[in-house]
């Protein structure tokens, strides 16, 4: 820690006593930790801090690590910086205060999303040998969805046929995505949890947060936390197919111009990675609502959101190769 905020932070990462200051919860992490904003008055001079303990016990030290390691060559990313971190080997002790960039805007418009696609390839094209290999995501990777769903053969029909699927749907998903093995044709770094309220603008200018679960993982799976992934704990704007085709043409746009072009049927192989994890999603989801694992209300909301997913990009599937199947 600076001498500044050696005044200012106890190891243990509260405010020293006689410090006059004011806390704000901003949201309650995963483990029930509390992300806090706080405000310190020293010498007559306010000055805002983003507090953040460990809200994820596995990812102990991660983020530390990435602003070290990796954030230093994607200088075009704009992520805030961890200004000091407590030094306990302890998960449940550890803390970081980042900066405070203020009042953020976290929206789901199809905007933004398209703003963000200009900024994962710089992350994307960074070897995926700089990343420890212990580093992992929050979601299974697509070969164990693709393992799930084929165990649940009898219970993906039935729910194919109770959505109005009609047979030859149900051929074309298990013969052409969830037996296919394209998906994992190029592996990258991923940020991991690029849903849009880790994403804010702030001046015209896009910061990416939280970057605990980065790790390695197919090309598809930023783009598709970004525009797809849905949760019984927020609300899910579904973008429709122009949006969704806008936002992956920037992305292909921008890899071009970085001189390493996206690989095979980008676009086409994008919406059956899609269709793979929301159909994942609805049978976990149904196991959800069977077991009262979350307010039911809220469950069905993202049930149906899902869906509204799954027809859209099925809805392009049916015309791939120009004709429908």
């Amino acid at each position: 820690m600076t001498a500044m905020n050696e005044r200012i932070f106890l190891e243990s990462g509260k405010v020293r006593d006689g410090i006059p200051h004011v806390r704000e919860v901003i949201y309650v992490g995963r483990n029930g930790q509390k992300v806090e904003r706080i405000q310190v008055n020293v010498v007559d001079t306010i000055s805002s801090f983003i507090y953040k303990p460990l809200t994820n016990y596995p990812n102990k030290g991660k983020e530390v690590w990435l602003q070290a390691n990796l954030f230093v060559r994607i200088p075009e990313v704009n992520i805030p910086k961890i200004l000091f971190a407590s030094q306990t080997l302890e998960p449940e002790k550890e803390w970081m205060v980042f900066e405070d960039l203020g009042e953020l805007e976290h929206n789901f418009s199809s905007e933004m999303m398209l703003k963000t696609s200009e900024f994962i390839p710089y992350w994307h094209l960074l070897p995926t040998s700089l990343l420890p290999e212990q580093f992992e995501g929050h979601t299974p990777k697509i070969k164990e969805i693709q393992r799930y769903i084929l165990a649940k053969d009898r219970q993906t029909r039935q729910l194919f046929e109770r959505l109005g699927f009609r047979d030859e749907h149900i051929t074309y998903f298990y013969e052409d995505i969830l037996r296919q093995d394209q998906f994992e044709n190029e592996i990258v770094i991923a940020h991991g949890d690029l849903y849009p309220l880790n994403i804010a603008e702030m001046k015209n200018q896009v910061y990416i947060f939280d970057w605990e679960y980065a790790h390695t993982n197919s090309v598809f799976w930023d783009l598709y936390t970004l525009m797809d992934i849905t949760s019984p704990q927020y609300r899910r704007l579904v973008i429709q197919e122009d949006s969704r085709l806008a936002i992956l043409a920037r992305y292909i746009s921008v890899r071009e111009n970085l001189q390493s072009p996206t690989q095979g049927n980008f676009i086409s192989d994008y919406h059956k990675y899609s269709a793979l994890y929301s159909f994942w999603l609805l049978l976990l989801i149904e196991e959800d609502i069977a077991h009262e694992r979350f307010e039911k209300s809220a469950l069905l909301q993202q049930y149906k959101e899902t869906l509204e997913i799954l027809k859209i990009v099925f809805d392009y599937l049916k015309y791939t190769k120009g004709q429908l199947f």
